[in-house]
């Protein structure tokens, strides 16, 4: 990723503009001295560097959480920040970012924190969890034009390697998102899909809370499934095909078949791989039978105040909050200046938790980089979070 080391940012004044790379302001974490977030914007894309010691030196680099895509803007906000400050550069790997293949952003990308149902293209809508390489995804997308596909990839190589492919092939047909398929499926309609493909995904036989298929996973792929949709499984792990098994013979209301080896519409590189070493391969199709009730969409994210930065970090949880079904952690306090800070923090459901950061600033905190997604558990956080935003200006006056 892209990241420099420089010997410090003396000399760096905020806020300031270059041409369309803006520094807004500067916030120190109150924990650990040296460690910062720098507040950027490239183009109108707002997200977060990181600043921290490395020995003598500063590591600069972009936040994980608010690290947007493609890498260029981050590129172009860590050479603008070079050539402001002027600093000793030991290292950078930044090097032309004008010359990369993606500058900007590509239509096929949807950012999660502004997705909505209503943008949804009125065809057959097919989902990928996890496309890789995506050759399934744009095979599929080729094949089918009257079709409009979704894929989902947290590996962000390959989600820009795929947008460029989409680019230069001309693909009208398909998003790419950026995002968990655990929490995606909560945002859609339901029966509004026609098919999901999950191939050869992670089997996590060590960490199994974090394998796509879930209960979950499988309640949520029913509901945004039309009857007589389905949920392709492809596999060529015995463990995950088993569990997988029992995940699916759970439920009452769908239809199994199961196939080993059959030839797939289009192999991977993997699943080459895979057949030249005699592994065998299962594909699991699971149907929806019953038309599903709709979705009910949790209420807004917005605030409505707080005590100040100051009384937050005053009263921090030493723990975290768990409840039945969501818990919320504090995980880091920065401060921006007097009265106004950021809050790290982590939320929502036990097994697909939510990173944001909260802005303390002017008469509103808001989240960072864009509001959660409206999860029932993530609901569940804000509200827990909204009231711990304003304990003291709640308390009646005696």
């Amino acid at each position: 990723m892209p990241h420099i080391r420089i010997d410090s940012l003396e000399g760096l004044s905020l806020p300031c503009t270059m041409d369309d790379i803006a520094f807004h302001w500067q916030a120190d974490n109150v924990d650990f001295p040296g460690e910062s977030l720098l507040s950027c914007s490239v183009r109108g894309t707002p997200f977060f560097l990181q600043v921290k010691p490395k020995g003598e030196d500063l590591l600069v680099k972009a936040e994980k959480i608010t690290r947007p895509s493609p890498n260029t803007l981050v590129k172009e906000a860590l050479k603008a920040l070079i050539d402001k400050v002027s600093p000793r550069v030991y290292y950078s790997n930044i090097a032309s970012p004008e010359k990369a293949m993606l500058k900007e952003p590509l239509p096929c990308l949807k950012e999660i924190g502004t997705f909505d149902e209503k943008i949804l293209p009125d065809k057959p809508l097919w989902i990928e969890v996890g496309f890789g390489s995506g050759r399934h995804l744009l095979h599929q997308a080729k094949a089918r034009p009257d079709v409009h596909l979704i894929g989902l990839e947290i590996h962000r190589p390959s989600l820009e390697q795929v947008m460029r492919r989409i680019d230069l092939e001309g693909v009208d047909n398909v998003w790419v998102i950026d995002y968990d398929a655990r929490l995606f499926m909560e945002l859609l309609p339901s029966n509004r899909v026609e098919r999901i493909f999950v191939h050869f995904p992670v089997p996590w036989d060590k960490k199994p809370h974090r394998r796509v298929i879930s209960d979950d996973f499988l309640k949520e792929s029913l509901r945004v499934l039309r009857p007589g949709g389905t949920l392709e499984l492809r596999t060529d792990s015995d463990n995950y095909f088993r569990y997988a098994m029992e995940v699916f013979l759970r439920p009452r209301t769908c239809r199994l078949a199961v196939e080993k080896n059959a030839e797939a519409a289009v192999r991977s590189k993997y699943e080459d791989r895979w057949r030249r070493m005699q592994k065998d391969i299962y594909e699991v199709h699971v149907s929806a039978l019953e038309e599903s009730p709709p979705r009910v969409l949790p209420a807004s994210f917005e605030f409505e105040g707080s005590d100040g930065f100051e009384a937050l970090l005053a009263r921090r949880p030493q723990n975290s909050h768990v409840a039945g079904d969501f818990f919320v952690h504090f995980e880091r306090f920065y401060r921006i200046r007097e009265g106004e800070g950021v809050i790290r923090l982590s939320f929502g459901s036990f097994d697909r938790p939510e990173h944001k950061y909260l802005v303390i600033e002017g008469e509103k905190p808001r989240y960072f980089p864009e509001d959660p997604v409206p999860t029932a558990a993530n609901a569940k956080a804000h509200q827990y979070i909204k009231e711990w935003l304003c304990q003291a200006s709640s308390r009646p006056k005696s």
